[in-house]
């Protein structure tokens, strides 16, 4: 009777391999070989969607480049998207066009191998996230802060 692999589930090269050949997984060897049984691991092919990355990098600008694993470039879209709208609104429209199309291809090219596959960490999307918002909420409480400034400041002073 052989025995198994309590990892990965393939079957190892003697009854008393303290290590797994295939994938390096340490070995339990007081089970006895009669009750242990087979492990089948089915394992899933990771792909991202393009679509959902484009509807990501649509509505919050870097979001689809963070879903696709990279936080750091989400970030300086986000940032040049921002940055762009403030200096004039043709530049960060063209970051977040870009941001746009980078996010649909490098998930495509993820999923045809021509580049390595990073998986989604679902904890950077929503510090992300928070951040966006944070950032968001600072600036339109800024923008309501100048324009009541204005107006206070064009109310005629009495002496």
């Amino acid at each position: 009777m052989a025995k198994y692999c309590s990892d990965c589930g393939k079957p190892l090269e003697n009854k008393t391999s303290k290590f797994c050949n295939d994938c390096g997984a340490k070995q339990n060897i007081d089970i006895p070989v009669e009750k242990q049984e087979a492990v089948q691991i089915v394992r899933v092919p990771e792909e991202k969607n393009p679509f959902l990355a484009t509807i990501c990098s649509f509505f919050i600008p870097g979001l689809g480049q963070v879903y696709n694993g990279e936080t750091a470039k989400g970030v300086g879209i986000f940032a040049g998207t921002l940055i762009g709208l403030f200096i004039l609104i043709i530049p960060g429209l063209i970051v977040w066009v870009y941001g746009l199309y980078d996010a649909y291809t490098t998930s495509k090219k993820m999923n045809n191998k021509e580049i390595p596959f990073i998986p989604t960490k679902t904890a950077h999307m929503i510090i992300f996230f928070i951040l966006v918002a944070f950032i968001v909420a600072a600036v339109i409480f800024f923008v309501l802060l100048s324009v009541f400034a204005t107006i206070v400041a064009s109310f005629p002073t009495t002496r």
